[in-house]
């Protein structure tokens, strides 16, 4: 009798079921959408803790202050607000530059170098004198380039030679002949913040004269610059004493009207006013007087900030 084997039995596989597309994309989803949610939390969880200090949580910047300083040629363009557009270190140069003042006597005199100045990128101030033929439409023009402008007064001189016209008030006057005098060049230059002396050598050393003077200027809520014509001058201790907003000149820009003497004056203003932390120079409406404004109109600006001198009257 033969044997036979007992074939074994195999396991019978159920066929696989095939999966459905649109049950990963669920899964996937609600994958993403945990993962998103998680961040979110996340994110509002640490913004309270990258606040700069001083700003509360509604965003005042109470106790923060920005400040974009004002940097001549339009500094500020492109930039975002609250941010300074130069380093801190040139930013504070640019605060602490010195004060410098630069007025132009003699003004309405002539035409072409008088309209020159006007016209230049520099902020002068102008002393108007009263008689000049070209006065009223130059201090007119002065005025609505809102520069500085005063009368330049014609006082009493010591050399006879240089005595002007009935525009000049002279110590043997009385009070009376002052005031019409005074009224009169006034008028002419209504534009004017302030007064200083055109020569006057003697003048400004009389202290009577002086006192009615100055009591006129007060009265008008004008200031006085003493222009310095004589180092014995009274005018700036005597406008002072009456009350009167008042300063003095530092520096003669043209004695030598050569341009490069000029210059070194310019340079001397400059020096002073790093010294001191203002200063005051007096010119006159010569060519050269322009041409070394012209030159040194750069370095005046690095070196100073140029303003009216109004705003260096005490």
């Amino acid at each position: 009798m033969v044997a036979t084997k007992k074939k074994s039995k195999k396991p019978v596989r159920k066929p696989r079921k095939k999966q459905r597309p649109w049950k990963t994309f669920i899964g996937f989803g609600l994958f993403f959408f945990t993962l998103g949610g998680l961040m979110v939390f996340l994110a509002l969880d640490t913004d309270r803790a990258i606040i700069p200090a001083g700003i509360d949580d509604a965003g005042s910047d109470s106790a923060v202050q920005y400040e974009e300083p004002f940097i001549p040629g339009g500094a500020g363009s492109g930039d975002q607000q609250g941010q300074s557009s130069q380093p801190e270190k040139l930013v504070a140069e640019v605060k602490e530059r010195p004060l410098v003042a630069i007025i132009i006597d003699d003004m309405g005199q002539n035409r072409k170098t008088c309209q020159g100045l006007l016209e230049l990128d520099l902020n002068l101030s102008f002393a108007f004198l009263p008689s000049g033929p070209y006065t009223k439409p130059q201090a007119d023009l002065a005025r609505r380039l809102e520069r500085d402008v005063l009368l330049h007064f014609p006082m009493e001189a010591v050399d006879e030679k240089w005595q002007p016209d009935g525009n000049t008030i002279t110590i043997n006057m009385d009070r009376t002949a002052i005031r019409r005098i005074f009224n009169a060049n006034l008028n002419r230059v209504p534009e004017a913040i302030g007064i200083n002396n055109h020569m006057g050598s003697r003048f400004t050393q009389n202290s009577r004269a002086m006192g009615v003077f100055m009591a006129l200027v007060r009265d008008r809520e004008l200031f006085f610059l003493d222009s310095r014509t004589s180092r014995n001058s009274v005018g700036e201790s005597v406008a002072t004493k009456m009350g009167v907003k008042t300063t003095r000149r530092d520096v003669f820009l043209d004695n030598n009207r050569e341009t490069q003497a000029i210059v070194i004056q310019l340079r001397k203003l400059l020096d002073l006013a790093d010294r001191q932390g203002r200063a005051i120079a007096i010119g006159h409406p010569y060519p050269e007087t322009l041409k070394a404004l012209k030159i040194l109109r750069g370095e005046i600006g690095r070196r100073a900030r140029v303003v009216g001198v109004g705003e260096l009257v005490l």
